[in-house]
């Protein structure tokens, strides 16, 4: 084989290289993209969600009015094809600082039901708290029937 085949058998090798390498970034990236729903969450103790807000969301048209009322943002994208998004709003009235933990959907008779639990969050403070809206929001995959968020005393 020449010097010269052998190089340009060399670049169609790497573009070829270069190729493959592509479609599987590809790839990965489309399947990273359908399963993100099922791992993203929000959280924080500063909204503009002044009432308390404790839902499962399953409609698109809800998501985004209450990402415009709690943070006058657009709603980040969830396929609620496939999802839901279990929210915990604590409002405004809400007197001191909570870590909100959720657990993940259980069936019980005919509902699925996620416990969540307020923890009080120890400070140590030289002035007055001031904290708004507190909130923790979870995409869950959607399920046959309706869910709800119940309360569980955490210890």
């Amino acid at each position: 084989m020449s010097e010269d085949n052998r190089c340009k058998l060399q670049k169609v090798g790497g573009l070829l290289f270069f190729c493959l390498l592509l479609t599987v970034m590809t790839v990965l990236h489309e399947r990273t993209a359908s399963a993100a729903d099922q791992n993203m969450s929000w959280k924080g103790y500063v909204s503009n969600q002044k009432e308390k807000f404790i839902k499962v969301v399953a409609a698109r048209d809800e998501w985004t009015e209450l990402w415009k009322r709690a943070f006058d943002k657009p709603a980040p994208d969830v396929d609620f094809e496939k999802s839901a998004v279990a929210c915990v709003f604590l409002g405004h009235s809400v007197k001191w600082l909570y870590s909100i933990h959720m657990g993940e959907p259980f069936r019980r008779d005919d509902k699925w039901i996620i416990k969540y639990g307020l923890v009080e969050m120890i400070l140590r403070l030289k002035g007055p708290f001031k904290a708004g809206g507190q909130y923790y929001m979870k995409v869950i995959e959607r399920k046959d029937s309706t869910m709800f968020l119940e309360e569980s005393v955490l210890h």
